[in-house]
């Protein structure tokens, strides 16, 4: 399970030097800066994000594609990169959750052996009060973060140098084009980034008149700039599959680390003394989130966690007869919002290494993320939304399956 996500940090490098040197995206930032108000840009990557995710079923396509586009707008605005990089993140972890066409929400109601459209029809009840807070407090910071410290001057400056370096125009923008379009449809992500990554390699050689051995360094080692403006050069400066290196060293010493705590069965007795405690709903829904959150710390992945959680904690829901869409819900609340919030996780790291931004600097901006299972736990106590099924239902949905 680990290796996709390997393979798809690894193209997510390629694609950012190639993107760079091809002038894609010179060119976004160039639009960007004259089309967007600073004010408005972290609501807008939140919403821009969110449709992508949504649209396509994949949170690393969306943080990939869009994620990257609107933090380079953003470090060239001078807006807090973790607070950009936090509306990317939430962006894409929304729709990851929501989208029919996302694995994880397939996942969930499978192992939960729930409805696909009664497991979404229930998670909109945490997701998506936690997502107008989220919008609300990323259009505060917004308008915090521009009052007063953006000039227009900054703008002519930074549009001027990247003429200077780059032929800038739509025939620029094919990469990214392509890239939404393969998404779209429904194309594998692996697949969309390295065929995004040809097309703007035979741009940077037919438009930007690069060479063919530039552009298999830049595939590797990343883009280097000749521009002195120091704010363009820590945007343009970066990419290259050796840059994600260090981040497939992560992910793999940190899977290893939890295959090798399974084996020895200290996760079954970390979760078995959690499971102990259950008295009523509110207990049971916040074990089920504390087990989604042990289960993300060990394994590092989102497959796994869902399928140990949703195994562990199924007999005790049916016992006390809650609906299994609560179960799936509770799934995608902890185990599929935790990736990004654990610095070693594998969504962790593709986040830090796809965005350029330390897990540290983005990590306080993950208001969806943290306030989802904050809401589930308080539905779990207070009864809202939490539905029984008698025990004939029961038994005549599980003779039907």
């Amino acid at each position: 399970m680990v290796v996709p996500t390997l393979c798809l940090l690894m193209a997510i490098g390629v694609m950012i030097g190639t993107w760079l040197q091809s002038g894609t995206i010179a060119t976004i930032i160039s639009w960007g800066l004259k089309m967007i108000n600073p004010s408005w840009l972290l609501p807008l990557t939140l919403l821009f994000c969110s449709i992508l995710s949504i649209v396509t079923g994949t949170s690393y396509g969306s943080a990939g594609s869009a994620g990257v586009a609107m933090m380079a707008i953003g470090n060239a605005m001078g807006i807090h990169p973790g607070m950009v990089a936090g509306a990317v993140i939430c962006g894409a972890m929304f729709g990851d959750k929501l989208s029919p066409l996302s694995d994880t929400t397939n996942l969930a109601p499978a192992v939960a052996d729930a409805k696909l459209g009664d497991h979404i029809r229930s998670m909109l009840w945490t997701t998506l009060p936690t997502y107008v807070i989220t919008l609300i407090l990323f259009t505060i910071l917004g308008f915090q973060q521009t009052s007063g410290s953006y000039t227009e001057g900054s703008i002519t400056v930074y549009i001027d140098a990247l003429n200077g370096e780059f032929q800038l125009g739509w025939i620029t923008m094919i990469p990214a084009i392509l890239i939404i379009v393969l998404l779209l449809c429904k194309v594998n992500a692996i697949s969309a980034l390295g065929l995004s990554s040809f097309a703007a390699g035979f741009v940077s050689y037919f438009v930007q008149h690069d060479t063919l051995q530039g552009i298999i360094r830049t595939a590797y080692n990343g883009y280097t700039t000749t521009i002195e403006e120091p704010v363009l050069q820590s945007i343009l400066n970066r990419g290259g599959m050796g840059s994600m290196l260090q981040y497939v060293a992560i992910i793999c010493f940190a899977v290893g680390m939890g295959g090798m705590l399974e084996k020895l069965g200290v996760l079954d007795h970390i979760l078995q003394a959690i499971v102990k405690r259950i008295n009523s709903d509110g207990s049971m829904i916040l074990a089920t989130m504390i087990v989604g959150y042990v289960t993300s710390l060990i394994s590092c992945s989102q497959p796994m966690a869902h399928v140990l959680t949703g195994r562990l904690m199924a007999p005790v829901f049916q016992e006390r007869k809650v609906a299994p869409e609560i179960l799936s819900r509770c799934l995608e609340d902890s185990g599929t919002m935790a990736g990004p919030m654990i610095p070693w996780h594998g969504y962790g790291v593709y986040m830090a290494g796809t965005l350029g931004v330390a897990w540290s600097a983005f990590f306080p901006y993950l208001f969806l993320l943290y306030l989802t299972p904050v809401f589930s736990i308080f539905y779990g106590f207070t009864g809202i939304s939490i539905k029984h099924l008698p025990e004939t239902k029961n038994n005549e949905s599980k003779e039907e399956k």
